[in-house]
């Protein structure tokens, strides 16, 4: 690779990647600028996605895997009686796509919940430097496992608590996610989804959720105002959740 195409990669990830919230842990702001000519080309930085845009479809081919760098993007199917099931939600830092490693084909369509940004990694080339670069396997094999642990704690906790619990639970976990990635959260956070996908996460009705979220706003455990958040008492909360 000439000096002026790695000077030119290097351009890009300093005037794309600079203001972007998960620049400080972000793998591919700091281990991917093009060093050889195998890198150049596998990351497409910081794509836009309005809300309601799909990032993919159910049941296409795997072609990249991304990574969120701002906002929240929904995971979603159709159950065999018709329903619509939400099976995950993604914030700055996570990667989605890769439950589609397996079979090769994307196994839920995937949203943009809110005003949203991601980076875009041909998984061709991604697996091709992988087999040149062990650090980077070692990554990719990382946020595998990441991601089955945490669909492990998810399957545990949405159904072994009751659903009090339950709803405590998502908002303990949404806002500790949140403040992972930002350290200048505050008080409270915005909701980046809509109750709908919540309940639909959560496996319970809308009505359902709206009696739990009045019950703990009256315990005092939640605040909720329109689109934002709070947890007045997060160990009181974690107590009552088990965690």
């Amino acid at each position: 690779m000439s000096s002026a195409t790695a000077q030119l990669a290097a351009m890009d990830v300093v005037d794309v990647c600079a203001n972007c919230k998960q620049n400080r842990d972000c793998f591919l702001s700091q281990r991917m600028p093009a060093e050889t000519s195998g890198c150049v080309g596998i990351v497409q930085r910081r794509q836009a996605l309005p809300p309601g845009t799909y990032l993919f479809r159910r049941n296409t081919p795997l072609r990249s895997i991304y990574l969120v760098s701002a906002g929240s993007i929904k995971t979603q199917r159709d159950t065999a009686d018709g329903e619509l099931l939400v099976n995950g939600f993604y914030l700055g830092g996570d990667l989605v796509g890769i439950d589609a490693i397996s079979d090769g084909l994307h196994p839920c369509d995937a949203i943009a919940t809110t005003d949203s940004e991601v980076c875009r990694i041909d998984f061709t080339r991604l697996m091709s430097e992988c087999a040149r670069r062990p650090e980077l396997g070692s990554w990719v094999m990382a946020q595998i496992s990441h991601y089955a642990k945490r669909r492990d704690d998810d399957l545990a906790w949405t159904a072994g608590l009751h659903a009090h619990s339950r709803v405590l639970r998502f908002f303990l976990d949404l806002h500790d996610r949140l403040t992972a990635q930002n350290d200048d959260l505050g008080d409270t956070a915005q909701l980046p989804m809509r109750k709908q996908d919540i309940a639909r996460y959560l496996q319970m009705t809308p009505e359902t959720l709206s009696r739990n979220l009045a019950a703990l706003c009256r315990d005092g455990l939640l605040e909720l105002h329109s689109d934002r958040f709070a947890l007045p008492d997060r160990s009181r909360a974690r107590s009552v959740t088990q965690i």
